[in-house]
């Protein structure tokens, strides 16, 4: 193992450390265990349904291809046949991937030329970014393909000298049925071997594509297109395969050189809030890789790549996107770019003329970094954690009543129509239409390609006759005001929101 047992401890530990904190403040505020995303609700349906031998399905028996993240949906089914809650589950497996990606992060950080300490300093630099402890207490896949990406990473680089590493490959595949922005990863390795002098490892592009493939051909099956039914219900309008389809150029334009230079702005802030420190030291590092012309490139391109491709695919979610869960796998990246840039500054410091001077200035200079990024990390994290409660609360107090409400005041069977599906349909037992289209396609084809749903929706309804309509009455505020054609008949309102897209929800009664 290119970790030794102390610090795998020390890693374990400082990671137990981060998401007790938070789970501290969960407990304290909600009352109760849950998520902080309603997405996470959207798995676990997903995941029940197939443990029960229902399928890939979100309504029990009806296989739909619409999560953009199969493997971790796999990976939470057989929770379900654990004789403890479910939502533990989830928690205890992220808290694991966690303190993976920690030992990973330390083995990159090797691969890379840090010293052993160094690397251990990026490993608990990681475990303890507030971000990722939440991710991995969010019942979402955040630290999966973190952890993988980091994995696919390492075997890249520790095999530059010689044959690409089948293990690596895989990983990288998985990352990408985990989350789909890892797709970039292994087309990046491939660009970095070329670019060392290494042949194109067709038996690795086989291997990438046969792991690929059973999804891509359940997408064909269920849908009739390569990608999930979420990529064309959230991404396809908006990016530049919407605008080149709808004949948009000045959208094109925009997709093309305005969104990544934003989404580049939007990485940036994301890496300074995870810590500044690292965050500002990271283009020395950058330029110390360069400056490595027989070295990996990788980790560069991996960086760099993502406001652009972000830009051109998905414009309106970048790195801070709902605590950065699109971005999760850059973190390490740049934290061990930034410790780079530090040990690079070090020795030149070093090389001065007066080292006499520099040498003084180092014995201060260096706790005080060292201070200021460790430091950064314990003021965030118990203010991160306050928002996690919160946003656990949040959806507690809203998404999960609600589903509880509808439970035991609907008959069995009946169909209910909402845009936020996850806890509705986990704890109500109804089945749901989904009025944006992600795990009912049916539904695009009466929604508009970007601008205003509300009457798109409202032909959904009147076709569809659902026996309740549950929203958030800002998401479609004029056909919230249709009192013609709804009638209120419950409402949810909530206080100090942090993470639901409104503060009230309500339900409605369709007047057919």
């Amino acid at each position: 193992m290119p970790w030794r047992r102390s610090e795998a401890l020390l890693l374990a530990l400082a990671a137990l450390a981060g998401a007790g904190l938070f789970l501290w403040q969960e407990h304290r505020l909600a009352g109760r265990w849950g998520f902080p995303l309603d997405d996470a609700w959207i798995h676990l349906q997903f995941a029940r349904n197939l443990a029960a031998g229902q399928g890939f399905s979100f309504n029990p028996g009806e296989v739909v291809s619409a999560s953009t993240a199969p493997l971790w949906t796999l990976l939470l089914a057989p929770l379900f046949w654990l004789p403890w809650e479910v939502v533990w589950s989830a928690k205890v497996l992220g808290v694991g991937l966690l303190w993976l990606a920690g030992l990973l992060t330390l083995r990159l950080g090797l691969s890379l030329g840090l010293e052993r300490g160094w690397a251990l300093a990026g490993g608990l630099v990681v475990v303890l970014t507030p971000r990722l402890v939440w991710g991995s207490l969010s019942g979402m896949e955040v630290l999966l393909y973190a952890a993988l990406g980091l994995y696919g990473c390492c075997r890249h680089l520790e095999t530059l000298e010689r044959a690409a590493c089948y293990r690596g490959t895989a990983a990288l595949a998985l990352a990408a049925l985990a989350r789909p922005e890892c797709l970039l990863l292994f087309p990046l390795v491939l660009l970095d071997r070329r670019r060392l002098g290494h042949p194109l490892p067709w038996k690795h592009l086989l291997l990438y594509a046969g792991l690929l493939a059973p999804f891509v051909t359940f997408n064909l099956y269920t849908l009739g297109k390569p990608l999930p039914n979420t990529f064309y219900a959230k991404v396809g309008p908006y990016g530049l395969t919407g605008a080149l389809a709808a004949g948009d150029w000045v959208r094109v334009a925009k997709v093309a050189l305005y969104y990544p230079l934003l989404q580049a702005q939007e990485l940036a802030f994301f890496c300074a809030e995870n810590n500044l420190v690292l965050a500002c030291l990271a283009p020395l590092g950058f330029l110390y890789l360069l400056r490595q012309r027989r070295g990996s490139w990788w980790v560069l391109l991996a960086v760099l790549s993502f406001p652009l491709f972000k830009g051109l695919l998905a414009p309106f979610k970048g790195a801070l996107f709902q605590h950065g869960r699109y971005a999760a796998h850059l973190i390490p990246l740049v934290v061990l770019v930034g410790l780079l840039g530090l040990r690079w500054a070090w020795q030149l410091l070093a090389e001065g003329r007066d080292f006499a001077r520099w040498r003084r200035l180092r014995r201060w200079a260096g706790p005080a970094v060292w201070g200021a990024v460790f430091l950064h990390l314990l003021v965030n994290l118990p203010a991160y954690a306050l928002t996690y409660g919160w946003n656990v609360t949040n959806i507690e107090d809203m998404h999960v009543r609600m589903g509880r409400w509808l439970a035991g005041h609907t008959p069995p069977g009946a169909l209910i129509a909402s845009h936020d599906v996850g806890a509705i349909a986990f704890f109500s037992g109804r089945r749901v239409l989904d009025t944006t289209g992600l795990v009912t396609p049916r539904a695009l084809a009466y929604l508009p390609a970007g601008g205003p749903a509300d009457g798109g929706v409202r032909r959904l309804l009147e076709a569809e006759k659902p026996a309740l309509l549950v929203m958030l009455p800002n998401w479609y505020p004029h056909l919230a005001q249709e009192r013609g054609f709804l009638h209120p008949v419950y409402e949810i309102q909530i206080e100090h929101n942090t993470i639901c897209a409104g503060d009230k929800m309500a339900v409605y009664e369709l007047r057919q």
